[in-house]
């Protein structure tokens, strides 16, 4: 397989959030998901790139008073050219390659599932156009008896055989057995690794999968890192993201990744749908992930029809949803019960409508704020300005924000008030 090339913005991007090995970070913590995105945000407002940052030129640029991230932090990530250098050379000579969020082939699903919680650096081995196929995401623990084996085993073959492509956390149990049912059947395969990726990507069990184009391991971790508990559970809200149905096989109740992950997804708005296997010897974990709103795994499934069980049994569910007509403002708080701490005014006369004359005043104001917000501010110091109550800027505030003219930033770790341009649905996320 050839390797592309790393581009200069998954470089930039590697320098400000990953990590290279011992004693190259010289003690630093890179930029987490979170923090990354609102330096992605402060790099559109400039019309940059992440590449950008690699200019000697434009570091002077860091200075801004609304990076929101320490400037000395920065400037040391950036600086580790070196340490990156010779942990690019390492990876793409084993045959790895990197993709960073602005990077034209990096899988639009996770970003549409995840949207700003989409991690910045990928980095993988096999073929990255797996990524953006979909199939059925098959989870579970790592001890399980045979039963949850067999299951395994027949669902991974199954969807293999029904043009399904296999999306699992190649871990032991659930996770590669189900992958070997796939495998023997021909389908194509997408693991989500939580650790080791550089020695998995030249092991001898999954190097002919890879030369052949079936099989692709990607990771969020530094490709040498050792298995972390908090990596493993981390890793699941990207399985669940690459496929189109899950299938939870085993669960223990409340404990392990494949409750949390599982829990997670369920909770989640949009979430994908989230199958789980039945029966007299599955483990509580299971029967309580049902309760939470996961779907019994259809009976007749596994009989040649896989694919068209699993859409029908989502569509049941979505159409069993009710419908309601009614609707609530969510910018709006509503009022607490009694009312008599108010002023008492004269009545309005029958032609007034207060909730006109509320709606008239936000127009009046809308402006007012939104030029007093030229600049971030905070919400005293915006109440200040234009010389109004800050309860009462709070309401308009939170309408606004509902509208999406403005929104809230944390600026150095201070929560500012900004101006949201239309134009900011973030390229580099």
């Amino acid at each position: 397989m050839i390797t592309e090339q790393i581009t200069e913005n998954a470089k930039a991007i590697l320098l400000l959030c990953g990590r290279f090995g011992a004693g190259d970070d010289a003690g630093l913590s890179p930029l987490s998901i979170k923090e990354y995105d609102e330096v992605a945000t402060w790099l559109i407002r400039r019309d940059w790139w992440p590449s950008d940052l690699l200019n000697a030129a434009n570091l002077h640029a860091l200075d801004d008073p609304f990076l929101p991230a320490d400037v000395v932090r920065m400037k040391a990530l950036l600086a580790r050219g070196g340490a990156m250098a010779l942990a690019i050379e390492k990876w793409t000579n084993k045959g790895l390659w990197v993709l960073c969020r602005s990077d034209q082939g990096y899988p639009q699903r996770l970003k549409q599932h995840l949207k700003r919680n989409a991690p910045p650096i990928l980095y993988g081995a096999g073929e990255r156009e797996l990524l953006s196929k979909g199939g059925l995401a098959v989870v579970g623990s790592r001890n399980i008896d045979t039963d949850a084996a067999d299951f395994a085993r027949e669902v991974g073959r199954c969807a293999a055989e029904e043009g399904m492509q296999l999306v699992s956390g190649a871990a032991r149990g659930v996770d590669e057995t189900a992958m070997h049912g796939a495998f023997s059947a021909g389908g194509s395969v997408v693991g989500v690794m939580a650790d080791s990726l550089l020695r998995a990507a030249v092991s001898g069990k999954y190097r002919e999968g890879i030369r052949d184009g079936q099989l692709v391991l990607v990771s969020t971790f530094n490709p040498e890192a050792g298995f972390n508990v908090g990596n493993a559970m981390g890793r699941n809200k990207y399985i669940y993201a690459l496929a189109d149905h899950a299938v939870v096989v085993s669960a223990d109740h409340e404990q392990g990744g494949t409750w949390a992950g599982a829990e997670e997804e369920l909770k989640r708005e949009g979430g994908k749908p989230v199958f789980v296997r039945t029966g007299t010897n599955v483990p509580k974990g299971n029967n309580e992930l049902i309760k939470l709103g996961g779907l019994p795994f259809p009976d007749d499934a596994l009989n040649g029809n896989l694919k068209e069980a699993l859409k029908n049994a989502s569509a049941r569910t979505t159409a069993s949803v009710p419908a309601t007509t009614e609707t609530l403002p969510t910018a709006v708080q509503p009022e607490p019960p009694d009312q008599s701490w108010r002023v008492r005014e004269t009545p309005p006369t029958k032609e007034a409508n207060p909730a006109a004359l509320a709606a008239s005043v936000y127009e009046v104001v809308k402006p007012l704020i939104l030029k007093g917000l030229e600049k971030p501010k905070t919400l005293d110091d915006l109440a200040k300005e234009l010389q109004v109550r800050k309860l009462q800027l709070q309401d308009w505030v939170r309408l606004l924000i509902a509208d999406g003219a403005i929104e809230e930033r944390a600026i150095r770790k201070v929560k500012k008030l900004a101006l949201r341009k239309a134009s900011e649905e973030l390229r580099l996320s």
